[in-house]
């Protein structure tokens, strides 16, 4: 039986937390150690348990809130055993991970955590049925088949169905551990499921990382203040403020010492300003991910491969990297960030993270042809969207009988001139309707026609999830990856559904003209299967595989990767942000000066 810890509050504490004004902050009555970090942010939604929502804003406060799970992430990417773990050990065969916990850790309610609490962290994601009861999901069980503890030498032993390349990502990296006593306690004295529980009290998150919430006020802020009994290396910044700052109003907030930081900023104006104010300093660096357009592969002419590759090419993505991001923006061919080291050699890894193009990038398709001043050539773009379309017109088998037509009269399909529809939320009317204005869609042959959607009606017909009438092909969006990447989890082909129930696999792509969907599946399987120790050059050469066939078939187009800028006060230094280091990992080797 686990050894229960009760800690009684006899005294409400409070903590100051003094917002600044002005290029020069202003003199407080609290000692610098003790002054707030303000981080400026989007809207939060309190959801600060994981399971629930994948709002980047609120992940930044489970970040400071555990910081890890049994295993964590390196500022090089590199996933390894976290700051509670004192032994790791993995069989021969990679079927059982034993990890012996280390004693001395808290939660922050004083709670002591060991290796019961972590059991049943997992048992609690893994029961699936009563976390959809309460909208929440987890894929834990697909990989655990037994998980035993011995508490008397604070050891947990995971028996596991099967082995993956990414199984210490998928099953050890950032599974936050609960404090079992109090959400068992609770639940049973609120009649709930501990599920329920959690879902009840998801702004009250209790983990044992740097920095304790102090006070949340809905979509308004978060209140931090440093958990001194943390196990990790104690950070110098005492207390943080993550406040919900508008697009409108961030800039002049940060401009008057409103705010502290502000993170990966795109917008030129915005980048500029801060880039000329002495008093701030600017981190930069690329985005692990972008803005893409995602195409139904099943969907009338989008079934063509040659039709996805002619839109491809029509769409002036220099246009809205331009209109966007300015100078601040690339354009990449494929599924894949400036950070993968997939995507580089041996040989080239300090291309990594920079904006050079590496060997096997130089082999992807390039849909944008340039003039000779470096902008879209229209013409030059249109006239092999036409060849393309052409040599679609001369194949008759299957779903090709459908498309006729030529670039003088028009294509056609199923009789009728052919027609693309783009949708997106309003936030992308202004930059879209630029590029695709009336002078250039009058060059094309073929329509293309431009609908604007909130974003909940828009993302059900993206994923299918939704009872109207199909329409749709094209839907704008953004992509992130992560630290290592399993292709099959979101691309398979068992994630496509019937129409009317939500799809994972977001263009419902199967192989296209270059794999079968049995071959498909397999080349996605050969990535996972990759041995998660040994394999790294197995799953670099499968994984390019991936990437080649996404940049021949174009089921997403990837519109643009950002140049990220962290903007933020220059009296805060060692505050070393990037791609893979987020800020709430950077605070904590952070100081005032």
């Amino acid at each position: 039986m686990k050894k229960k810890t009760f800690f009684i509050l006899l005294v409400a504490v409070s903590i100051l937390f003094a917002a600044c004004s002005g290029e020069k902050k202003s003199e407080t009555t609290t000692t610098e150690n003790e002054r707030p970090f303000i981080a400026g942010s989007g809207e939060l939604t309190g959801d600060f348990h994981k399971g629930w929502t994948n709002s980047t804003y609120d992940k930044r406060v489970r970040q400071l809130v555990w910081a890890f799970g049994l295993m964590e992430d390196n500022i090089k990417g590199e996933i390894v055993d976290s700051p509670m773990v004192e032994e790791k050990t993995v069989s021969d065969d990679l079927t059982e991970w034993t990890f012996k916990i280390k004693k001395g850790i808290t939660f922050h309610n004083g709670e002591e955590m060991n290796v019961s609490d972590i059991k049943f962290t997992y048992e609690f994601n893994m029961d699936k049925e009563a976390l959809s009861a309460t909208g929440a999901s987890s894929d834990l069980a697909d990989y655990i088949e037994d998980i035993t503890i011995d508490e008397s030498k604070n050891t947990i032993v995971f028996k596991l169905k099967k082995v993956i390349f990414t199984t210490d990502a998928s099953v050890f990296f950032e599974e936050w551990i609960l404090p079992e006593d109090t959400i068992t306690n609770g639940a049973k004295e609120a009649g709930q499921t501990v599920q329920e529980y959690v879902k009840t009290n998801i702004s009250n998150a209790i983990g044992y990382g740097p920095y304790k919430i102090v006070e949340y006020k809905d979509s308004e802020y978060v209140k931090l203040t440093r958990f001194d009994d943390y196990i990790g290396k104690k950070p110098a910044v005492k207390n943080i403020v993550v406040k919900y700052t508008p697009n409108e109003t961030e800039l002049d907030q940060l401009l008057q010492g409103e705010i502290d930081f502000l993170a990966q900023e795109v917008e030129a104006e915005k980048i500029e300003a801060a880039k000329e104010a002495d008093f701030l300093t600017t981190n930069n660096y690329y985005r692990h991910g972008g803005g893409t357009m995602v195409l139904h592969t099943d969907y009338e002419a989008f079934a063509l491969t040659e039709v996805r590759q002619a839109f491809a090419f029509v769409f002036n993505r220099p246009g809205v990297i331009d209109l966007f991001l300015g100078e601040y923006g690339i354009a990449s061919q494929g599924p894949y960030s400036k950070n993968h080291w997939m995507m580089y050699d041996d040989n080239e890894m300090d291309l990594l993270g920079t904006a050079a193009v590496g060997k096997f990038e130089s082999t992807l398709i390039n849909y944008d042809i340039l003039d000779a001043n470096g902008k879209f050539d229209e013409d030059a773009n249109i006239a092999k969207a036409n060849e393309l379309l052409d040599k679609a017109v001369d194949r008759t088998d299957g779903e090709y009988a459908n498309l006729t037509g030529d670039a003088e009269n028009g294509y056609m399909w199923k009789g009728e001139r052919l027609e693309i529809k783009i949708t997106y939320t309003n936030f992308w009317s202004d930059t879209y309707n630029l590029i695709w204005n009336a002078d250039y869609l009058s060059k094309l042959s073929f329509d293309v026609t431009l609908h604007a959607l909130d974003w909940p009606v828009m993302y059900g017909h993206w994923t299918g999830d939704s009872t109207e009438e199909r329409q749709y092909h094209a839907f704008v969006g953004g992509q992130g990856y992560v630290i290592k990447a399993n292709p099959k989890a979101d691309y398979a082909t068992d994630k496509i559904m019937p129409w009317g129930q939500p799809s994972n696999n977001g263009p419902r792509f199967s192989g296209g003209n270059t794999y079968t969907p049995a071959e498909w599946d397999q080349l996605l399987d050969d990535i996972e299967n990759c041995h998660p120790v040994t394999g790294a050059d197995e799953y670099r050469t499968n994984w390019r595989k991936f990437v080649k066939t996404f940049n021949a078939e174009m089921p997403i187009i990837p519109v643009y990767s950002n140049n990220y800028h962290d903007l933020y006060t220059s009296d805060l230094e060692n505050f070393n942000t990037g791609a893979m280091w987020a800020w709430p990992r950077a605070i904590l080797d952070a100081n005032w000066k």
